[in-house]
């Protein structure tokens, strides 16, 4: 099930909270991948410090957004900004220097090395004792890794490899942290555990950008949340509003209609 997009959003698209500044924005971004835009005229901003989930139905642009802002397809018109400067025309190796990580979607660490060789590889862009700092860092922050440093990645449960992915990526200590579908194919319990672990990251000061398709249980540890529809912006909200939506809630999180 739809929902009806109206001919423009029904909120401030992103505004950020009071006193907060943007650390993202997207001002008319249209992008895609082939001669025609799937994003279209997209503007939307993210505090510093705050969880944003995107939501919508398959083919709606969510993950096309999310790869424009690491650099991963075609920039047709319109800009995005980190920490005010534009970033649309950087190489994803330059969107990494400048504070960006992605974990893609579905499995992608080393299934046959260690949690600690995946976590080496992790750091591959550091240098001298910076290696061995971040990884120890990641260690303490996920102790369940440091637990299990000498198990094969492939060993692990499906909650414990996702958090093995978003270290090897925290390693590089990123201001913007982008996570495409970081609960596809988890249980429950799994999920429950890789939501903590994103309300734990903003609780340390990282911006997070989450495209997720368990929407109630992400919008539940979001600050805003936005709801996409072929390729625009249908609603971009608080997420507490965005779940207390009639439409939304009869769309994506299981309402009935009435």
């Amino acid at each position: 099930m739809t929902v009806s997009t109206p001919a423009r959003p029904e909120a401030a698209p992103g505004a950020p909270a009071s006193g907060v500044k943007p650390l993202l924005e997207f001002d008319a971004l249209s992008v895609g991948y082939g001669d025609e835009p799937i994003v279209r005229d997209f503007s939307a901003s993210l505090p510093a410090g705050s969880i944003t989930t995107i939501i919508g139905p398959n083919g709606a642009g969510k993950s096309t957004l999310l790869k424009a802002v690491y650099g991963l397809n075609r920039h047709f018109a319109g800009s995005i900004r980190l920490e005010g400067e534009p970033i649309e025309r950087l190489a994803p190796r330059e969107r990494l220097r400048r504070g960006i990580g992605l974990v893609p979607q579905g499995r992608c660490n080393f299934p046959l090395l260690t949690v600690s060789e995946n976590l080496d590889l992790g750091a591959y862009t550091l240098r001298g004792p910076a290696v061995r700092q971040a990884i120890e860092r990641v260690l303490e922050q996920f102790p369940l890794l440091a637990a299990k440093r000498h198990v094969l990645a492939g060993n692990l449960s499906g909650g414990e490899q996702q958090i093995l992915e978003t270290a090897m990526v925290l390693e590089t200590s990123p201001k913007l942290l982008l996570l495409d579908e970081p609960s596809l194919g988890l249980s429950p319990l799994n999920q429950e555990q890789i939501f903590q672990m994103i309300a734990d990251l903003r609780r340390q000061g990282l911006t997070v950008l989450v495209v997720e398709q368990n929407a109630h249980g992400a919008l539940q540890v979001s600050d805003t949340g936005i709801v996409m529809e072929l390729g625009r912006l249908f609603l971009a909200a608080p997420a507490a509003q965005v779940i207390s939506d009639p439409r939304i809630r009869v769309a994506y999180l299981g309402g009935t209609p009435g």
